[in-house]
């Protein structure tokens, strides 16, 4: 919800995303060459994970981030006097596993949970500062950005001291490494957790589905509509929980997963049936901002816009992955309300006529 109130539909639909002024595809930003480091060394255990990320030695409980504790080890990047294991935090630390995995906007760590208790347990520790925040029920991936990461700070000041540098002059070095490179002491990372993407079961996805193969095809997807909010917060300034973004994830998702997209099946993995919104509809998530009186005209539109990417797909499929990335970029710079009144041929044209830089 805005300061100001629920939304009309037109301010709703308005498009937050920028053109882009980056040659694709990106370098790997500091920090996921320091995690891509870290996994050649120790590999992607659960206790490594624990090690790395201060955040679970914080106890999850309301008014955390603004502890002592949370203050001291994170805020402040102070070692913890005692430390909790993974075998002590997870319920199932042998099925917490983490790599890193490369992409034209640039690798990530993902980490993955087979225990939702676990997933829970990183959602609210990574991604919302120890807090106890809901988590719903259709909630199985986190982009996390902006991640403070006291390991990090402490091996870079331990570094720099020992290179001849006087400990005074740390602050000042601090900020100018954060200019050069925002993640140079903060970290983005995606979090999955095993399950079937949407609700969806095998066989609303196809006859030949089984459920092993819809898991397995639900944690690729999940992984690649995470990487693209990680792309659009690197190439276009702007992630959100809102449909516009959605749209464009689920097609690379679906796309990559499956190869191809459907529309009936966007929209049954969004919540709504019909003309129905279910109540633990995905969409609920994303329309927080919207004046409830505007969500029938939004589902309308929403089904057009998928039967419109659903017609367009195609040139999401057989490609290489920058040139998925670059068609995601041109088709993000068409906002909903235009793309729902487009044909597929213009919509087309619009994306392999985009002007790149490079």
């Amino acid at each position: 919800m805005t300061e100001h109130g629920p939304l009309p539909l037109e301010d709703y639909l308005k498009s937050a995303f920028k053109t882009p002024d980056v040659s694709l595809p990106l370098k790997d930003a500091f920090h996921a060459t320091w995690w891509r480091k870290r996994f050649e060394e120790h590999g992607g255990g659960a206790q490594r994970l624990v090690e790395t990320l201060s955040q679970f030695q914080v106890s999850i409980a309301a008014g955390a981030c603004h502890s002592e504790s949370y203050t001291r080890l994170i805020l402040q990047a102070q070692p913890a006097s005692t430390s909790k294991s993974a075998l002590e935090l997870f319920a199932a630390p042998d099925s917490v596993h983490w790599r890193m995995v490369d992409h034209p906007a640039g690798g990530l760590p993902v980490v993955t949970f087979e225990d939702r208790a676990d997933f829970e347990l990183a959602f609210r520790a990574l991604g919302a500062r120890c807090e106890p925040v809901p988590i719903g029920e259709n909630v199985h991936a986190l982009y996390v950005g902006g991640l403070p990461n006291p390991v990090r700070v402490r091996e870079m000041k331990t570094a720099f001291i020992a290179s001849g540098n006087d400990s005074r002059t740390w602050p000042q070095e601090m900020k100018r490494r954060m200019k050069s490179d925002g993640t140079s002491f903060h970290d983005r990372l995606i979090l999955l957790h095993t399950a079937p993407y949407g609700g969806l079961q095998a066989s609303d996805v196809g006859d030949q589905m089984s459920e092993a193969g819809w898991l397995e095809a639900s944690l690729q997807l999940r992984l690649e509509h995470e990487f693209t909010h990680h792309a659009t917060h690197r190439l276009l300034g702007s992630y959100r929980l809102h449909v516009h973004d959605e749209v464009l994830a689920d097609l690379m998702g679906f796309t990559k997963a499956l190869g191809r997209f459907e529309a009936e099946l966007f929209l049954r993995a969004l919540g709504i049936d019909g003309d129905r919104i279910r109540p633990d509809a995905r969409l609920s998530t994303y329309t927080v901002d919207l004046a409830e009186e505007a969500l029938p005209r939004l589902v309308e539109i929403l089904r057009v816009v998928a039967e419109k990417i659903e017609a367009i797909s195609s040139i999401f499929v057989g490609t290489s992955e920058s040139n998925r990335l670059r068609s995601l970029v041109a088709l993000s710079q068409i906002d909903l309300h235009t793309l729902a009144d487009d044909t597929p041929e213009r919509v087309i044209s619009s994306i392999l006529d985009f002007p790149f830089d490079d």
